[in-house]
């Protein structure tokens, strides 16, 4: 049996590179210092993050 490498187009057909933000960035909650990823386009880190929650349909109550 011989060791071969095989290659493939990926799936998505899409090329794009990841949305990058500047490096560094540290979350702003204050006496917090994570250092925030270069994907998160946050300004809070995921555990000083304020809740949201994403109204799927319909109307707003109040």
């Amino acid at each position: 049996m011989s060791e071969q490498s095989v290659g493939a187009q990926p799936l998505s057909g899409s090329h794009r590179p990841s949305r990058a933000f500047k490096a560094g960035r540290v979350c702003r909650h204050p006496g917090c210092g994570t250092v925030l990823s270069i994907y998160n386009d946050g300004k809070f880190c995921y555990s000083h993050e304020p809740m949201v929650v994403p109204r799927m349909r319909g109307k707003k109550i109040a």
